[in-house]
């Protein structure tokens, strides 16, 4: 071989082994900076590289490991069992994770253990055999999915014990999961819906709606019950059927999209409205029959009462003092009896008419009501001396006959039930939701708590008569005429301390 020869073979030689170097560098920068743990042994088990991550995979120093056998990182039973493992391998070539990989233990300088994933791979350097293994901690991966599990038998666990029925099923209508309560509700167990399209569970004319209606909702995302829920039609194994609320919601896994329906049988509900609805025409009716009766009983004791009471007065007139004390003591008795009562039909009269002669509501200024009231009190006001103050009042929808009574009755029982101190009354008015808040707040000799409901009804008096006059009507028109303006009435009143009623006006009115 001649010296030019030579020389070029030398170059050569000197560039290949300078790429090998250069090629050496580059791998080791990437085993020294790459995130798993990258570790080599020969066939008789030692560390021949311990690349950074693993130092800080395992606690050790690259130098505490070099040179020592790999079974230093494995906890039992992997210690144990890796020199017989290795050992077949190299005799038999029968391999278990090389080339595979799996799931192990590592075991830390420190003597705590952790989940990772090992792949190995086996390459020769001459006639030396090498096997690399890339390490993974999977510590967070591992209890990620132990959290999902749990999770998931939460779930599972709710999902089996719900009274709810739960559904689900794919794109095609194919049951996935039946729970369960919806087994018990449509009596089937699980293992004769599931796979089998939906439509078993439903009548006409869902059963043969629903593919085009789903498949509708899979082209368009046009949905009629997705999100929004409905009341509708199930049909049970025996074929019977039941009302049911069902509220789908829908979700995908990877590509694929699923439906879930939740539904709870509606019978009973069904049945108790219903039963609701019959009662309350039949109550509805009740009310009209006693308006009705109450109307035309008291108009027809007008005339009677009338006759009586003009046949009293003329004995009064005629014969008083002409007769003894007594029969002049029963003829006052008799005048003030029959004054009582028609003070009660008239009081009557105008509580059976609060709600059938009641005209239309319009916009009303509660102020030139206020004023018409009191201008009927203006005798009560003058003679008890009573202080009347009003904060500026609202328009609000309603009769206006019916709120100048309504405000009439609180101002003549502020003045009526006064103490021994002038009446000082006061008239709020305030902005709440969905209307208006009334006050009619006294300085009068209050109301004990346990009467706050007993005054609103019918005939309930605390009083007797000779100590106050008059029928135990007042509040309970009060009470009608405001619940007919869709709102409540009720009292704040301590004894001694004055009386507060407050009633609310709605702004849409209520049964106008």
């Amino acid at each position: 071989m001649d010296s030019t020869e030579r020389d070029r073979l030398e170059l050569e030689l000197r560039q290949r082994v300078q790429q090998a170097e250069e090629a050496e560098q580059r791998m080791r920068s990437v085993v020294n900076h790459v995130i798993d743990g990258i570790i080599t042994i020969d066939e008789r088990g030692t560390v021949t590289t311990f690349n950074p991550a693993a130092e800080k995979l395992f606690g050790y120093a690259g130098s505490e490991v070099v040179g020592q056998n790999v079974k230093l990182l494995m906890p039992e039973p992997f210690h144990g069992q890796h020199d017989g493992y290795l050992a077949n391998y190299l005799r038999t070539g029968e391999a278990k994770i090389i080339g595979i990989g799996r799931e192990v233990m590592g075991r830390r300088k420190d003597g705590s253990t952790f989940p990772m994933d090992l792949a190995i791979s086996a390459f020769r350097l001459g006639q030396t055999r090498y096997f690399t293994g890339i390490v993974r901690d999977i510590t967070e991966r591992k209890r990620a999915e132990e959290e999902l599990r749990e999770a998931e038998e939460r779930m599972r666990s709710i999902v089996d014990h719900i009274i709810d029925g739960i559904v689900t099923i794919d794109e095609r209508g194919t049951v996935e999961s039946i729970n369960p309560a919806a087994q018990r509700l449509f009596g089937y167990p699980a293992a004769e819906v599931v796979g089998q399209n939906v439509k078993l569970l439903m009548p006409e004319p869902y059963h043969s709606g629903h593919d085009s209606y789903l498949a509708n909702f899979v082209r368009t995302g046009e949905a009629k019950i997705i999100g929004i829920g409905r009341e509708v039609v199930g049909q049970r194994k025996d074929g019977s059927l039941f009302p049911m609320d069902l509220a789908v919601s829908a979700f995908h896994i990877g590509q694929r999209r699923y439906f879930t329906g939740i539904v709870r049988d509606i019978t009973e509900r069904k049945q108790a409205e219903s039963q609701l609805l019959k009662t309350a025409d039949e109550l509805a009716r009740s009310n009209l029959d006693l308006e009705q009766f109450a109307y035309v009983a008291s108009h027809d004791l007008q005339e009677p009462l009338r006759a009586v009471a003009g046949c009293v007065q003329v004995l009064r007139n005629r014969y008083q003092g002409q007769l003894d004390a007594r029969a002049d003591e029963l003829i006052a008795h008799t005048v003030d009896g029959v004054s009582r009562m028609q003070t009660l039909i008239d009081d009557l009269l105008a509580f059976s008419r609060v709600g059938t002669r009641g005209k239309t509501f319009e916009e009303t200024d509660c102020n030139t009501v206020l004023d018409q009231a009191l201008a009927d009190l203006e005798v009560s006001v003058r003679e008890s001396g009573a202080a009347i103050t009003h904060d500026p009042l609202p328009v609000v929808s309603g009769d206006a006959g019916q709120l100048a009574q309504l405000f009439q009755n609180l101002l003549g029982n502020a003045i009526k039930f006064r103490s021994q101190q002038p009446p000082r009354i006061h008239v709020g008015a305030r902005r709440a939701a969905g209307g208006w808040t009334f006050s009619v707040a006294d300085n009068g000799i209050g109301i004990r708590p346990d009467y706050f409901e007993r005054i609103f009804v019918i005939f309930q008096r605390l009083h007797t008569r000779t100590e106050y006059p008059g029928t135990g009507i007042g509040l309970a028109i009060c009470k009608k005429i405001v619940e007919r303006h869709g709102g409540r009435v009720w009292v704040e009143s301590e004894l001694g301390k004055g009386t507060t009623f407050f009633f609310t006006i709605s702004d849409g009115g209520a049964t106008p």
